[in-house]
């Protein structure tokens, strides 16, 4: 005959807790709070991707002083071949103030931003689309170039593309008929125009950031 044992004191098992429905419920619903914060995040975040890139508002223009006007136009005569350097060592300095100052006077300030990395100079440009194409028609395009600056073996001034972006996102290479590294100034040696002599005049070229330092031939 099997004769049971009572459990000694301690031994006894708990019974498993049962969860109420109240419990269950406090569970989902902060589940369904932070799905539905995530999800409202995300819709702003999209939303204000969109419009920031796909909407794109002018830029506020940079005004120079009456002054730096006058410093700015010196520069640009010089490299516009109107004016001889003034500086014994033909060293030019202009920094992103400067640049977008001068292109304000020009009529792009609310369209065209400038700045300037090491070994880099990129642009901002805000471009209309035409009305008539699908999705985007009508709106204005957030649209960003990088070109790489430097010397090449030769000692001349080279600018090669390094990068195109719409709303953040780069451009495969194959988009922009493989231009991306290759030296744009090389093209252009046919060019009897500003380009290649620009390019021609530059002895030695220092970037770094917000500013370019020019060095002229002789």
């Amino acid at each position: 005959m099997n004769t049971s044992i009572p459990p000694l004191p301690g031994e006894q098992n708990a019974p498993a807790p049962v969860q109420t429905p109240s419990s269950w419920k406090k569970k989902l619903l902060i589940v369904g709070c932070v799905v539905l914060g995530i999800t409202g995040v995300s819709a702003a975040s999209a939303a204000w991707w969109y419009q920031y890139n796909f909407n794109a508002s002018a830029f506020k223009p940079v005004q120079l002083s009456l002054a730096e006007k006058q410093e700015v136009e010196q520069k640009m005569a010089v490299l516009d071949q109107e004016a001889e350097p003034t500086d014994p060592a033909k060293t030019i300095v202009l920094n992103e103030r400067e640049i977008n100052g001068y292109l304000e006077q020009q009529g792009y300030g609310e369209t065209l931003k400038v700045n300037i990395n090491k070994d880099n100079i990129g642009a901002t440009i805000l471009a209309p689309v035409d009305p008539e194409v699908p999705l985007f028609g009508g709106r204005t395009i957030r649209l960003k170039v990088a070109f790489n600056t430097k010397l090449d073996d030769n000692k001349k001034f080279a600018l090669s593309l390094a990068d195109v972006s719409v709303g953040g996102i780069s451009l495969p290479n194959a988009w922009l008929a493989n231009v991306k590294g290759l030296n744009l100034l090389d093209d252009a040696q046919h060019d009897q125009g500003f380009v290649k002599a620009f390019a021609a005049g530059i002895k030695s070229l220092q970037m770094k950031s917000g500013e370019m330092r020019l060095v002229l031939n002789d």
